[in-house]
């Protein structure tokens, strides 16, 4: 048996930016010794052995490995004895259960901190995830996510069954790349980030003016962008059909590869533009004071 497929990898990360890593390997030739794991390689155990360190154990991220995530979900015994050496799943514990069709129940998945079911076609019923952080259910099958209201980071790409995300409203990054059945995005003004590449369907963007990071390229049906000037980064790849950007000049990182736009004349306040392919362009004199541009 390959010991480097039996790895736990705990990964701890104190503060916010990582000042302090700690890493502990440890290899069992024997997947079901995880269950028997000695008090000092559970991190939140050694931990509890110094004052010094007593608060780190709440900053502690639990990455299991696909085996052991499969565990998790198939086994409730190996659960518990997980859930029971972390301190605070909704902040700490990961799971990758990508690419596992025989998935279908995810009730149990509820308190996990970062959660990955993409590519997990037989799953259908969503509602009991809300309270993950970061979750990614792309390529899934759902048709329901009117309980995901609540979750910070939601990746949904090419999960074209869902027609309404009119409950995601205060989701803070929201991937729907290729989500071509949905046509009302207009609950979705208050997004940070949000990212509607290849939603074909998509017409009227004047709802997202105050969304801070937008990404609509490959929207070939969009042709007014009027609304989108306070937007701090847009990205308009190939969106054939836009031909007037004259709204965009107080836009701070803009993208306009591959459009059909001639005059860029009222874009000389943006501070990053990207005019790659854009072969009707032929004056660019009023860019001089673009800080960073990429034309032609």
């Amino acid at each position: 048996m390959n010991l480097k497929e039996n790895k736990v990898l705990f990964l701890a990360t104190f503060g916010k930016k990582s000042l302090i890593c700690c890493q502990m390997i440890n290899i069992f030739t024997n997947p079901d010794l995880f269950r028997y794991i000695d008090e000092y390689t559970d991190l939140r155990s050694l931990c509890d052995t110094c004052s010094l360190f007593a608060t780190l154990k709440k900053y502690i991220k639990y990455i299991l490995k696909k085996e052991y995530s499969l565990m998790y979900y198939d086994d409730i015994l190996f659960r518990n004895i997980v859930l029971n050496k972390i301190f605070n799943p909704l902040k700490q514990l990961h799971l990758d259960l990508s690419d596992c069709d025989n998935i279908t129940d995810v009730s149990a998945l509820g308190n996990v901190y970062d959660l990955n079911l993409s590519d997990c076609y037989n799953i259908t019923d969503v509602s009991a995830l809300g309270n993950v952080h970061y979750l990614d259910l792309g390529w899934c099958k759902i048709t329901d996510v009117s309980a995901l209201g609540n979750v910070n980071t939601l990746i949904l790409i090419a999960c074209k069954n869902i027609t309404d995300v009119s409950a995601l409203g205060n989701v803070h990054k929201l991937y729907l790349c290729g989500c071509n059945n949905i046509t009302d995005f207009s609950a979705l003004r208050n997004v940070h980030t949000l990212n509607l590449s290849y939603c074909d369907n998509i017409i009227d963007v004047s709802a997202l003016a105050n969304v801070y990071k937008l990404d609509l390229s490959y929207c070939k049906n969009i042709k007014d962008v009027s609304a989108l000037g306070n937007v701090h980064t847009l990205i308009l790849t190939k969106c054939y059909n836009i031909t007037d950007v004259s709204a965009l000049g107080n836009v701070h990182t803009l993208d306009l590869s591959h459009c059909n736009i001639t005059d860029v004349s009222a874009l000389r306040n943006v501070y990053s533009l990207n005019l790659d392919y854009c072969k009707n362009i032929t004056d660019v004199s009023a860019l001089r004071n673009v800080h960073l541009i990429k034309n032609f």
